[in-house]
């Protein structure tokens, strides 16, 4: 048996701009549409989530850390963190803290932490892993260790010291919609899919169930309803990779019932809860 539960990590609150870009303006424009603007959405949650599977449990993405809240932890320098975004995040939210509290030992109980990307909001909490295997993409791995990651908001200067991580590297290996995959686990019902657009390298997780399928889709989208209407946030390097990436998930959630797991989408409980799986486009002879 499979079992998937969200662990929210604090809330992040960004532009509007941030949220979702303005359709017809590129990368740049919506960067700067972002940092112009005078508006904030509501507090977004930071969800990690616990896969219990047969082979191990295996924690996708590790939030943010309490030490956002410090007083120059953030890069001032950086536009982006002194003006488009609020990190709240209590010591006692940071996901090693929450694991133990439900009986699981960050250190021997987990069989892999999975990063979908590096941004600070996922990988802010890796200091609770130092025993834990980590996985992510090699591309993603190499932007955000670079000096280029911490301009697209990573936090290099704060990786562990012992970081050495597991580089995915994805080849022509398809799965059902996605042209780059690698399956995880030897039963083939945990699958890493290629899904670049909000960050080079970015990455999202398909769990296969008897009943249902789950994609945990990071930073792809930050909401169901954008990734029904194919609209793209503001901080993409590449608007038509991003829906590119969207028609991909949409077509996964055509082919097999699919529960969408964005990290910042508040409705994500409520779906986990009721089984609300993406809409299924109605054929010709269907209809009929």
């Amino acid at each position: 048996m499979i079992k998937i539960t969200p662990i929210q990590t604090g809330t992040v609150s960004i532009r509007p701009h941030h949220h979702c870009g303005e359709e017809g303006r590129g990368p740049v424009a919506r960067k700067i549409d972002m940092l112009l603007d005078k508006d904030w959405v509501e507090d977004l949650p930071i969800y990690t989530y616990l896969i219990e599977h047969p082979e191990g449990n295996f924690l996708v993405d590790s939030g943010d850390t309490s030490e956002n809240s410090a007083k120059d932890f953030l890069p001032a320098w950086h536009p982006f963190f002194r003006h488009g975004v609020v990190v709240k995040v209590a010591p006692d939210e940071e996901v090693g803290i929450q694991l133990r509290a439900m009986g699981i030992d960050p250190a021997r109980d987990l069989k892999a932490l999975i990063l979908t990307l590096m941004h600070h909001d996922h990988a802010g909490g890796l200091n609770h892993f130092p025993h834990t295997p980590i996985i992510v993409s090699r591309e993603n791995f190499a932007l955000a260790s670079s000096w280029k990651g911490r301009i697209f908001g990573c936090l290099p200067q704060y990786f562990p010291r012992w970081l050495n991580p597991t580089l995915i590297e994805f080849k022509k290996h398809a799965f059902g919609p996605f042209p780059q995959a690698h399956p995880l686990t030897r039963d083939g019902n945990i699958v890493l899919v290629s899904t670049p657009g909000h960050m080079r390298g970015h990455m999202s997780v398909v769990v296969r169930t008897t009943d249902v399928t789950y994609c945990r889709a990071g930073d792809s989208t930050y909401d169901e309803r954008f990734l029904l209407e194919e609209l793209v946030d503001g901080v993409t390097y590449d608007v038509a990779l991003s829906k590119q990436t969207l028609r991909q998930t949409m077509a996964l959630g055509q082919l097999e019932p699919t529960i969408l797991l964005p990290a910042h989408d508040p409705r994500v409980p409520e779906r986990l809860e009721r089984g609300l799986c993406l809409p299924r486009q109605q054929t010709e002879q269907q209809a009929a």
